[in-house]
């Protein structure tokens, strides 16, 4: 005679609880796998971001420091607006003046560059390129302009330093909060000393 207490099995029902066990183990697991790589990801982007933000800085602040007259002889700024400056500068060292516009396009911070041209007239078609991405200026100002005095002015013969505010943010509707990339600028050919 058999007896049952020596059959070893699995009930359908132990079996079912083991799955369900198991599944919710897994999606847990898969889930702290997928946000790590979330995270990764983020913070790569964002180290990126924040790296093209500060060499677009660098340069920004090298062209606009020497900002100067244009080979034509109009003054060296020619608009000064919260997201865009425009003004004359020898940026490829040539001895020609070219037309440089620094300015936002959605989330990305563009450069444009006008050659002076034959007749010095810079009606030429610029060269644009990018020099940022992720830019979260939409509400702030890009540029701020300053006089001798440090005091805000919008009147252009009177800016002397410009303060670059770039505020970088790869994913702004969530957290970590925006990044800023800050320089201030002296015109040293604009100085009220010299």
């Amino acid at each position: 005679m058999l007896n049952n207490f020596s059959q070893k099995g699995v009930t359908l029902i132990e079996l079912l609880v083991y799955i369900a066990i198991f599944s919710m183990i897994a999606t847990m697991g898969s889930q702290f796998i997928i946000s790590g790589f979330k995270a990764t990801t983020f913070s790569n982007e964002q180290e990126e971001a924040v790296d093209n933000a500060r060499k677009a800085a660098e340069i920004m602040g090298e062209e606009i420091r020497g900002a100067n007259n244009s080979d034509n002889g109009s003054y060296p700024i020619i608009i000064a607006l919260d997201q865009e400056l425009a003004f004359y500068a020898d940026i490829d060292d040539d001895n020609s003046m070219e037309r440089i516009r620094y300015y936002i396009d959605g989330t990305k911070l563009m450069k444009a560059v006008t050659l002076s041209g034959p007749s010095t007239d810079y009606s030429g078609a610029p060269t644009v390129t990018q020099i940022a991405d992720y830019i979260n200026n939409q509400t702030e100002p890009l540029f701020y302009y300053l006089d001798r005095n440090s005091s805000e002015t919008d009147i252009i013969n009177n800016i002397r330093l410009i303060e670059l505010k770039i505020k970088i943010n790869v994913t702004p509707e969530r957290a970590p909060n925006d990044y800023y990339v800050e320089a201030n600028i002296n015109l040293r050919n604009l100085k009220d000393n010299l």
